[in-house]
């Protein structure tokens, strides 16, 4: 049986990575994790801004790949629905990715600073449940913190 693939995601806050995620899931077709609404649902009291946040979050990636690992080698494809802004995060991916011989396809989605920020507080004003609030000024210091993506990470990009 083939191994399936992993999705990965990068863009804005606001700029539709968790929509094509759920997309990408729909109708059977992959098992999506969303790092945002399991640590709000583990650790409901942190934000981006908490001390712990990082190290909670980094374990919490380990436990979902142990589960999507599995997933992979079942032949169904996994959508890893968080952000891979940096090589680092994409590398760590991509490194275990390629011990099961697992596919990356790294699904990068451009808005605007403002359109991106416009829809993270319409979506925190629609009350959405385990998505965490975003100001344009979080997104703008992602925004600076975000290294674009090369082919020569060993992953295919799909650019939106």
């Amino acid at each position: 049986m083939a191994v399936g693939s992993v999705h990965l995601f990068y863009g804005l806050a606001g700029s539709g990575k968790t929509t094509l995620a759920r997309e990408l899931s729909s109708g059977g077709c992959g098992v999506r994790f969303t790092l945002d609404e399991l640590m709000l649902r583990l650790h409901p009291d942190l934000n981006f801004e908490s001390v712990d946040y990082g190290e909670k979050a980094a374990e919490v990636r380990e436990v979902i790949w142990t589960i999507a690992e599995q997933i992979l080698v079942a032949g169904v494809d996994v959508i890893l629905d968080w952000n891979s802004w940096s090589v680092a995060r994409r590398s760590w991916v991509v490194e275990r990715a390629s011990a099961i011989g697992a596919p990356v396809l790294l699904h990068t989605l451009t808005a605007s600073l403002e359109v991106a920020s416009n829809r993270v507080q319409d979506r925190t004003a629609s009350g959405a449940r385990f998505a965490h609030p975003v100001t344009t000024e979080g997104n703008q210091h992602l925004a600076s913190l975000m290294e674009e993506p090369s082919n020569s990470e060993g992953m295919e990009i799909h650019r939106y």
